[in-house]
């Protein structure tokens, strides 16, 4: 059997293009406004397809966005290289896109159709009850779900043996119980040969090319609005590759994809500091002259810092989200806005670039709570920062909460893209008010970056090898109206 895996078309209406597959928070972007194009690497089809392949499997994978590949291309694709089963991974601001192409794809082309991804993870009985056109739903962590669904789908063996899956059974929807969490050091190193790997460019990395790796799964902290826990894993987790097994890819990678940096997109690569430590003396051992940035917490210590900086850390991300206290503590975030500022100092003393991360509409948000923010974010002054509103995901605890409050204003997933828009609205914190916030932190930002030599360079340089003089001066333009609008 021939089986594709694929991160499916999503071209928006106002011709926006989709960031779906490997992204925390799918998305529409505008290569108009953004100022570098961004494709995620989309991590669990690539460890999924090399799984399959290890265990016998004639499997493929295809990332229509990233290859700028519209729907009816995709299904010519199809139908040329006659697929049996495909695999495809939705998101909940896409899913009405996603849904639509599986019909169209299912008629056009008979193929097994198998959804995977958060938002059929969190509604599957839902999706499975109204398109009666898909076959099969992976719910949650699906690395191992898949080999064992295409072996009982060659054999035509027993479905209700296949953990994590979702099917009919006369007419009837079944769910199987949860598949166990996979040991993560067991997975081979996820495709890459078969993808656009040039066209994978962490926009927060300083240098281009760079390749994007993850080093764990999961995280110990229970967030209300993470749909990792809930809807992926089933629980707050932490499953990590080992020290030596890290350094081996980055080895790896070097040679075969020869990258100027490397992005660690982990959900916290700084959750266990003894095991980063430990990569880091391997990397300086081996003496691997590679920068490199990632995704951390705000609990890192200066001497896992220090260790990092002298292994090749150029950059950090760091979850912010608020300077409220009682917020931080409505949400289970276990940091604290003096954890931010503790770490923010010590990335500055060390010369490590810091992009901070705030949210607004949380639970207990207000007018108040609000300016606390943005006042906090110019007291950092970290390097770049990003603002967006809190979106209660499907599965979600944060979610179940919005629902039964009556918060949602609305039900079109569409809008659930965590960006300038709002989707709740509390009585004393209205969308309207959430949305203001957004544009007023944002111009915030803006001026900050132009007051900042060292990151308004980094933004020219970055817009200049994406789009080149005229890339530059546009993005530049953009900018200034926002501003001064």
């Amino acid at each position: 059997m021939k089986v594709l895996l694929a991160n499916i078309p999503w071209i928006a209406e106002d011709g926006k293009y989709g960031v779906r597959a490997g992204s925390r928070w799918a998305h529409t972007r505008s290569k108009e406004i953004q100022t570098v194009t961004y494709y995620p690497f989309p991590f669990f089809l690539a460890y999924t397809t090399s799984l399959l392949k290890k265990k016998g499997v004639n499997a493929k994978i295809k990332d229509c966005l990233a290859e700028g590949m519209d729907d009816k291309e995709f299904i010519s694709f199809m139908k040329k290289e006659k697929f049996d089963i495909l695999i495809m991974e939705t998101a909940t601001v896409s899913i009405y896109n996603d849904l639509k192409m599986a019909k169209c794809i299912k008629r056009e082309t008979g193929v097994t159709l198998v959804l995977c991804g958060t938002h059929t993870s969190a509604q599957y009985r839902e999706i499975m009850e109204e398109a009666k056109f898909v076959d099969f739903i992976m719910y949650g962590e699906y690395d191992q779900t898949a080999v064992e669904l295409i072996k009982t789908i060659e054999k035509k063996g027993d479905f209700s043996k296949v953990d994590g899956i979702v099917f009919r059974k006369s007419r009837k929807v079944v769910a199987n119980k949860r598949r166990s969490l996979i040991n993560v050091n067991e997975l081979p190193y996820p495709e890459r040969d078969e993808l656009p790997m040039k066209k994978y460019n962490e926009p927060f990395c300083k240098h281009m090319p760079n390749v994007q790796m993850i080093t764990s799964r999961g995280c110990p902290y229970n967030c209300i609005y993470c749909v990792e826990p809930s809807v992926y894993y089933g629980k707050s987790n932490f499953r990590a590759v080992t020290p030596e097994k890290v350094v081996d890819e980055i080895e790896y990678v070097i040679k075969k994809y020869h990258p100027k940096e490397i992005y660690f997109d982990d959900s916290s690569f700084t959750t266990d500091q003894e095991r980063v430590r430990k990569i880091c003396d391997i990397i300086i051992e081996r003496k691997i002259k590679i920068k490199w940035s990632c995704m951390a917490d705000t609990k890192v210590k200066y001497e896992t810092l220090k260790k990092m900086k002298e292994s090749g850390c150029i950059s950090v991300k760091l979850g912010v989200e608020s300077a409220d206290k009682q917020i931080l503590k409505n949400i289970r975030k276990a940091f604290t806005p003096d954890d931010a500022r503790r770490t923010i100092t010590d990335c500055k003393k060390l010369g490590i670039f810091t992009h901070a991360t705030f949210m607004f509409g949380l639970p207990g948000e207000t007018e108040e709570t609000i300016s606390k923010t943005i006042d906090l974010f110019s007291e950092l002054k970290p390097d770049t920062a990003q603002f967006s509103s809190a979106t209660p995901y499907p599965g979600t605890d944060f979610y179940k909460m919005c629902k039964e409050k009556g918060w949602l204003v609305t039900n079109d997933w569409t809008k659930y893209d965590g960006s300038d828009s709002s989707v709740i609205s509390y009585p004393n914190c209205t969308k309207g008010m959430i949305e203001k916030a957004i544009i007023k932190a944002k111009k915030r930002l803006f001026i900050s970056v132009l007051k900042n030599p060292k990151t308004l360079k980094s933004y020219v340089v970055s817009s200049y090898k994406s789009d080149g003089l005229s890339g530059v001066l546009k993005n530049s333009m953009r900018k200034v109206k926002f501003i001064v609008k």
